[in-house]
């Protein structure tokens, strides 16, 4: 981790800290106050009508709203499980495993009317900001072609362009390939050609439209945040709950009437008397 990632780390730490001892005031507090409102009989009439509410309610309802939480819960958990795999498989080549990267610009997202090359060779595989690719194991050297797409690395920054030129080895660079690429709705090729040590992965027209904006969120640390709380209401909701109905089920059998006892022979003297 870089000295600036460390630092974001514990600034967000710190404010998580923060913000869970203060929703714990604030959960504690509130479960205070609604546990004596219940208590002293100031829940009943809401308490009833939840009673008679259960009643009508079919448990085919109840099981389908269970479900529903429980699914979100799982997309959520497989969505951020997502975010950390790409992060953490960033700086990977796609060598045996495909690798998977966010496309974070909208250098590839139409064509240039500039760019003939992609109306002559009806090139229509464009890929749109927030697209998420799938990178494969590179071919050989020799076998990448004009027009392929592959994601290289300048400067610690990922690029996926297309390759526009090939400069065979000459005098100038003897033993490699030089490649010119260029995004399809930018009108000029990239700065400096790129050689085939600097590319990580060739994309071959798999992708997921649009979901990279929602895991580059969770990449972040506002994401991770969110996440964190996330996990720290998933936690405390449950505990709160039974606080609850444990006070509410007491108070719910001060509603039932005792059974009348019968009246003894001796209370009935005593009466008498």
């Amino acid at each position: 981790m870089t000295s600036f990632e460390i630092y974001v780390f514990l600034l967000c730490f710190i404010v998580f800290s923060l913000l869970t001892a203060m929703f714990t005031y604030l959960l504690t507090s509130i479960t205070k106050m609604e546990m004596e409102l219940i208590r002293f009989g100031h829940r009943d009439e809401a308490i009833k009508k939840q009673l008679n509410k259960k009643k009508k309610e079919s448990r085919v309802l109840l099981w389908i709203g269970r479900i529903t939480s429980l699914l979100l819960c799982l997309i959520f958990v497989a969505t951020f499980s997502f975010a950390v795999y790409i992060r953490a498989t960033e700086e990977r080549p796609a060598n045996g495993i495909p690798s998977i990267k966010v496309v974070k610009s909208e250098s590839m997202a139409e064509k240039n009317a500039a760019n003939k090359y992609l109306f002559d060779n009806s090139i229509d595989d464009q890929l749109q900001m927030f697209d998420i690719v799938i990178c494969r194991h590179l071919p050989a050297e020799d076998e990448l072609e004009l027009y392929d797409v592959v994601v290289y690395k300048q400067d610690d920054i990922y690029v996926i362009h297309r390759i526009v030129g090939i400069e065979e080895p000459n005098e100038q660079h003897p033993n490699e390939r030089h490649f010119l690429l260029q995004g399809d709705a930018v009108e000029r090729p990239d700065k400096f050609p790129v050689l085939y040590s600097q590319m990580q992965g060739i994309y071959e027209g798999s992708r997921i439209p649009f979901v990279g904006s929602f895991v580059l969120f969770l990449q972040s640390p506002a994401g991770w945040l969110c996440v964190l709380l996330v996990i720290f209401a998933m936690i405390a909701t449950p505990i709160v709950e039974k606080k609850i109905k444990e006070e509410t089920d007491k108070r719910v059998l001060s509603f039932v009437e005792p059974p009348h006892k019968e009246t003894t022979e001796e209370e009935l003297e005593w009466v008498e008397v």
